[in-house]
């Protein structure tokens, strides 16, 4: 699977199918193995579209790692809470009526598709936003704004004399 950058808003119609947006569409259109996953950890993604064989590879890995008696809690995170999709010719897929309470989705309403090498993760926009704002919340804007004092200290000569232009 080619690596998944970027991210882009997409939609969800009345009938409650997303629209995987253009930039995406190449990497999952014509696959017949896309699945929908729940993730079960906090601050995780709500639902994430990739193909089963990242999936297989993942669950191959932990279950040979993990010891005996958390084996079958693998089962119930990664393949208990799995769902097989199908893209149409408009590249829209049903999302589950089980996932919009929990997930915030709404019938007609917009998401967050945010690529992660391998997969991309599905977010409603508003939940999305919500949780970028509360990560930044400890941050200022001048944590993002470079100091214009320190830029013109930075300018001037050893001396501590401006320079002449």
């Amino acid at each position: 699977m080619a690596r998944l950058r970027g991210n882009a808003e997409g939609t969800m119609d009345a009938k409650g199918r997303a629209t995987v947006p253009t930039k995406f569409r190449g990497i999952f259109e014509g696959k017949d193995d896309l699945v929908l996953w729940e993730p079960q950890g906090l601050d995780q993604p709500f639902l994430v579209l990739t193909s089963d064989e990242y999936f297989d590879a993942i669950y191959e890995r932990e279950y040979a790692l993990a010891e005996k008696e958390r084996r079958q809690d693998l089962l119930h995170e990664v393949l208990g809470h799995m769902d097989d999709v199908e893209l149409d010719a408009n590249a829209r897929f049903v999302v589950p009526e089980k996932y919009f309470g929990k997930a915030g989705f709404d019938k007609g309403g917009k998401l967050f598709f945010l690529a992660n090498k391998t997969y991309v993760e599905i977010w409603s926009l508003p939940v999305w936003k919500m949780r970028e704002a509360a990560r930044r919340a400890d941050r200022s804007l001048m944590d993002f704004t470079p100091d214009p004092v320190q830029m013109a200290a930075a300018r001037l000569p050893e001396s501590g004399e401006p320079a002449d232009e």
